[in-house]
Formats: C-alpha cells, sequence, structure tokens
C-alpha cells in the first residue's frame, strides 16, 4: 500500500479523490495488513504537515520547538505520539457535557456555572475520533454537548510536565493515558474504527490541575451538529458512508503530530521520548483500551 499522502487544503476535491483511493486500497488488503501499517483515509489528514523531521532530529525538536512535527512512520511506534489540531496560537481538544454546563462554557468562554464543579476529575482529548468514540457522536447522556477548548502552547506544556503517565487509580492530580487511536474517516459498527497499532492520548486533571486547565481555556466552541453528521455518515454503509464523510471533510479537523514544549525528561516520562514509560507501552497487547473511572466529567 503507497505511503499516506501529504495534504495541504483538506477542501480540495484532490483529498477527495485520495480519501477514496485509500478505502479503496484498505478494502483490498486483510485485517493483519491493516494493522500492521496502521494506514488509514484519516491518516491523510492526520499527516498534513509542511516538515517532517526525520532520524536523529526528533530528539532535539523537544529543546528547540514548542509544536514541532514527528511521523508516526519515523517514531516507529517506539514512542507515543500525540496528534491533534494546532496552529501558532495553541492546541485543541474536546470535552463532552450536559446542556447546562456546555451553554455556560459557551456564553462566558470560559468553565463554570452552578453545575460545574471546577476541581472534579476531567478528561481532555486531542482527538476527535476518541471523543466521538467516548460520547456515542454526542448522544449519550450527560454527554450529548461536545466541546472544542483551545489552550496556548505555554499552557499545554506547563499542565503535561505536572501529569504522570497511568492508567485506573491515582495518586496524582495529572494523568496521561495512551488507548488504541479511533478513526475519525471509518466506522466500525456504531463507533469510529479502533486503530489497533497507534495510540492517542487522554489527559485527566483533578484539583489543582483541574482549576489551572479551567483558567488556562482561550476559546470555546461547540461542535456537537458536526459530531451528529460523522456519526450518520459513519452509520451508513460502505460507498455511501465514505461518498458521506468525503463531503464532511472541509468541516473536520486536519489532526497532526505535535511535540509538547516540555523538557526532555518530561517528555521521557509520559512516553513521548524514548524511555522506560515508552518501552512499558510497547509490552501492551494492542487494542488494550481501558475506560475512565465513572462519575468523572468527560
Amino acid at each position: 500500500m503507497s505511503s499516506p499522502m501529504m495534504i495541504k487544503d483538506p477542501q480540495n476535491t484532490a483529498v477527495k479523490t485520495a480519501v477514496k483511493t485509500e478505502h479503496a486500497a484498505e478494502e483490498a488488503m486483510t485485517a493483519e495488513a491493516m494493522t500492521e501499517t496502521g494506514t488509514t483515509a484519516g491518516a491523510l489528514a492526520e499527516t498534513a504537515t509542511a516538515s517532517v523531521p526525520t532520524g536523529e532530529m526528533a530528539r532535539e525538536i523537544s529543546k528547540k520547538s514548542p509544536h514541532s512535527t514527528l511521523s508516526p512512520e519515523e517514531c516507529n511506534f517506539e514512542i507515543q505520539v500525540f496528534e491533534g489540531e494546532w496552529d501558532e496560537e495553541g492546541v485543541y481538544f474536546y470535552q463532552a457535557f450536559n446542556d447546562n454546563i456546555a451553554d455556560w462554557a459557551l456564553l462566558h468562554q470560559r468553565f463554570g456555572g452552578p453545575a460545574f464543579n471546577p476541581t472534579r476529575m476531567t478528561w481532555i482529548k486531542p482527538s476527535f475520533a476518541w471523543m466521538l468514540y467516548r460520547a456515542g457522536y454526542g448522544y449519550k447522556h450527560n454527554q450529548n454537548r461536545i466541546l472544542k477548548v483551545k489552550m496556548s502552547h505555554a499552557a499545554v506544556a506547563d499542565l503535561l510536565s505536572k501529569c504522570e503517565c497511568k492508567h485506573g487509580g491515582g495518586g496524582t492530580d495529572g494523568r496521561v493515558q495512551w488507548d488504541p487511536a479511533r478513526d475519525l474517516m471509518q466506522a466500525d459498527g456504531k463507533e469510529p474504527r479502533k486503530m489497533l497499532r497507534r495510540r492517542a492520548i487522554q489527559i485527566g486533571f483533578r484539583g489543582k490541575l483541574s482549576e489551572q486547565y479551567v483558567n488556562s481555556v482561550i476559546s470555546i466552541q461547540d461542535v456537537t451538529q458536526l459530531s451528529h453528521k460523522v456519526g450518520q455518515a459513519h452509520a451508513e454503509k460502505g460507498k455511501l458512508s465514505e461518498d458521506a464523510m468525503a463531503a464532511l471533510l472541509p468541516e473536520l479537523p486536519v489532526e497532526r503530530p505535535y511535540l509538547p514544549a516540555c523538557s526532555p525528561s518530561d517528555l521521557v516520562r509520559l512516553g513521548m521520548m524514548r524511555g522506560e514509560t515508552a518501552a512499558a507501552h510497547m509490552k501492551i497487547g494492542r487494542g488494550m483500551a481501558i475506560d475512565v473511572p465513572r462519575g468523572e466529567q468527560k
């Protein structure tokens, strides 16, 4: 199968052709081959970037750039790759809430109000597809409004520097989890397809870190309707689903590899540079996801 294409303008017709070509190739592959390559139609948008460093350059990036890009191919799955939508101003994350919390947040462009607890454990995800999976495309109880939240690069790095990489239980106010990524462009049954060879980051805060996160938000958008549209497209079969997703491309986020402006020691601890954490995640069975404990703000 050919390598993912570089896309600069997700709205042009070439992208739609590329998506259809990619899907046609995927249908000809076996499930095992799909697992080994980790390449999907979603990867076309996810790899959009002007330049991708290779080899030992990756080791130097964290010292020099607040938001450089690493390709999943260059990493060769030896480290975990943070992928999301970002620009010069900051990075976007997703959360799902009920109507009361969402309406207040959109009106005031910050989180708060009588229904919101600023110190409760809350999880943010830079992957739109993962948010759609978690919230059932915005149809789950108390997760029926999906918000797109932006933070500055400095705020993201500072919060991550106070997190530990772990699943389940607690002990820290900040947690990073790496769970199987989800494919925004293709469904498996009633949810975005699980990508067994790639992982998506989830970041959880509670207590003082949750308050710090709340105070770091610089903008909030409502993407609930887009979430419903993706869900409707995923519910279609075969070519109908492909065509529906191609039509949505101009509205979808372009997610690409991102390296936070953390210290090298922080990146090693979180699995984003080679070290014990990255090595430990290499041993985890592909596809093993651990759910967020109940009662936590999504």
